[in-house]
């Protein structure tokens, strides 16, 4: 077996359940890689794995770490273009790679700031001092490292009336199309599933009657679930 052949070594570092991780899951999946999960059992885990940010997901292929989702798909795509996550065609790459941003950067946004509603200051250093990594600092990581349930919950008017019209924005711009992009499922609808997936199954609670609300985008997540293996995260 020669170099080029060989089965490369993939370890996928990062908590299972956060729609970041999902996208790199789902994206190994997607182009049949083999590779094993570890999830931190520790906020140490994430200073351990991630020491210049404390953030997770982290990649390693074959020896080397790549952190940050979105630079973990490029590395892929380069190493392993098949089946490719971004169109060939310029325009189309940027657009999907434009909805990948919007949606990392949107959905969070308006569960912390329901977070913070709630729950007021909840970065107050409570279990873990020095830990690294926004979410660590907001409190939204426990000291067993895992998120806490409190993320989850879309009960009470959940993220609020802003965040439904953004899932009002991905069933507009997804349309009758199987994937956002044409009859190709790319890097963006990976995020997109990243972060319904955790409303799907009611991780979010209440979350599914949000997404079956809007049929498409509910069947949307379930074709990218097919596309890429179903089941648990590994």
């Amino acid at each position: 077996m020669t170099p080029r052949e060989a089965e490369p070594r993939i370890t996928l570092f990062g908590p299972a359940v956060t729609p970041y991780t999902l996208k790199v899951v789902r994206a190994l999946r997607l182009k049949r890689l083999s590779f094993t999960l570890c999830e931190p059992r520790d906020l140490e885990d994430f200073r351990r794995w991630s020491p210049r940010t404390g953030l997770l997901p982290v990649l390693e292929l074959d020896g080397e770490r790549v952190a940050d989702s979105v630079a973990i798909l490029d590395v892929l795509d380069e190493r392993f273009p098949e089946p490719p996550l971004t169109s060939a065609d310029p325009k189309l790459a940027r657009e999907q790679r434009s909805l990948e941003t919007w949606v990392g950067e949107a959905f969070p946004f308006y569960h912390f700031r329901s977070l913070r509603a709630r729950l007021g200051t909840v970065g107050s250093g409570e279990g873990a001092p020095g830990a690294v990594g926004p979410m660590a600092r907001l409190g939204l990581i426990g000291p067993d490292g895992k998120i806490r349930p409190e993320f989850f919950d879309t009960s009470g008017g959940g993220p609020g009336p802003e965040f439904t019209r953004r899932l009002d924005d991905l069933a507009k711009l997804l349309g009758e199309r199987p994937y956002f992009f044409g009859d190709r499922i790319s890097r963006a609808d990976l995020a997109v599933f990243g972060f319904l997936d955790g409303l799907v199954t009611d991780r979010h609670r209440g979350g599914s009657a949000l997404v079956r609300a809007r049929p498409n985008l509910w069947e949307h997540t379930e074709r990218v679930d097919r596309a890429t293996g179903g089941g648990a995260p590994g």
